[in-house]
């Protein structure tokens, strides 16, 4: 015992358990689930509950609840502070979500630790609990025989529609266009078989072929079931899948693989190619402080009157002209996020997305009504003074 270093001993168990957890994570499937939460034999403070599972974007996600917390106000933001630089989100049903791709669980998990550690102050992987992961029960597929290009295409209409839980748009050449931001890509169904092809055009010029087609020779394994070609100056990506028998599930398995690759490694490929990735998306600035008070005092936008949101807002018409574009932005990108966890399949994801676009139309609608109060209050003010 003399040569005992305590220290050195939490940070080898931690380092155990995160590397024990990455191997987890790195195995879930979806639909399998695994929770992190503090033994109850602690009996301090509020219990670390953290689940991991995967969305059917395949990627691993670990959730959290602000109910979890401290409840001490001025505690409890500084915990959520924590939280939310460490890349976390809060939705306003009070869960806080963090997700990764597959090939970074190990950074998921250390993620996870850090949370554990602070706020929660877990001193030891000792004092954590960890069921095994459990696995849903096995289904059987059906699948139908696809006759002809335009039944194929039918059949995944059908599919995507059903995911998306609205009509999905064909362009003019027939093709699916898919909810990929910023690097457009889309379906198609090939005309000479039954097979299904997703495509993106990863660099419109090329300014070294050689270069490229080095790169392509010696890097295009790293993908599996993704395609790469470069035709003179334009660098294409594809990925198929035959549907000589259609199922949903194949076609969701084939959306899931080609929405990892673009959100995740096409960046890499561009950088590569061209020496410069896709633009970075703009850091995302804190709430203005009046919104953020709005927002705690009524997270779904139904509670308080326009006097008293006109109030918060400090009576600035142009500040609340102000909120009302921030929280415009916010609905919208909900909006969009639900319509992509739509055609995903990940029906959690789309319902929280929904549920943060509705509370923002809501926060929205608080704040015409509190500019129509700050507006017409000084147009009455003016009135009287007219009238004296």
């Amino acid at each position: 015992m003399r040569d005992f270093d305590f220290d050195s001993a939490v940070d080898d168990a931690w380092r155990e358990f995160r590397a024990d957890l990455g191997d987890r994570l790195a195995s879930l499937q979806v639909g399998e689930r695994h929770t992190v939460r503090a033994s109850h034999e602690l009996g301090v403070g509020p219990c670390a509950v953290l689940t991991f599972t995967v969305t059917r974007a395949n990627r691993v996600r670990c959730t959290a609840h602000a109910s979890d917390l401290d409840p001490t106000p001025n505690v409890l933001a500084e915990q959520l502070d924590v939280l939310e630089s460490a890349g976390w989100r809060l939705l306003r049903d009070g869960r806080m979500i963090v997700e990764v791709g597959r090939r970074r669980v190990d950074e998921l998990a250390q993620v996870a630790i850090d949370a554990l550690q602070r706020p929660w102050e877990v001193l030891h992987p000792a004092f954590l609990a960890g069921p095994a992961p459990t696995r849903p029960e096995a289904s059987v597929a059906v699948g139908v025989y696809p006759t002809s290009r335009e039944h194929l295409l039918r059949l995944v209409s059908g599919a995507l529609e059903e995911i998306a839980g609205r009509p999905v748009a064909v362009d003019a050449d027939g093709d699916i266009p898919l909810p990929t931001g910023t690097m457009p890509s889309w379906l198609r169904v090939v005309a000479q078989q039954p097979t299904v092809e997703f495509f993106a055009t990863l660099v419109d010029e090329v300014t070294d072929a050689t270069a490229a087609a080095e790169f392509v020779a010696r890097e295009s394994v790293r993908w599996p079931g993704i395609t790469l070609v470069l035709h003179q100056t334009t660098l294409t990506a594809f990925s198929s899948v035959e549907m000589a028998a259609f199922h949903r599930e194949n076609l969701v398995a084939g959306i899931r693989r080609w929405l990892e690759f673009i959100a995740e490694s096409s960046p890499q490929v561009i950088e590569a190619i061209t020496g410069a990735g896709r633009p970075d998306e703009p850091d995302t600035e804190p709430l203005p402080d009046p919104l953020q008070t709005l927002i705690v005092l009524d997270d779904d936008g139904s509670t308080l009157d326009a006097h008293e949101v006109a109030t918060i807002c400090g009576h600035d018409q142009s500040a609340i002209l102000g909120y009302i574009r921030t929280s415009q932005e916010q609905y919208l990108e909900w909006m969009k996020s639900a319509a992509e966890a739509d055609l995903a399949g990940d029906t959690d994801e789309a319902s929280a997305c929904r549920h943060e676009e509705q509370a923002w139309r809501a926060t929205t609608e608080q704040l015409r009504a509190a500019l129509r109060v700050v507006v017409l209050r000084g147009h009455s003010s003016s009135e009287q003074v007219r009238e004296r």
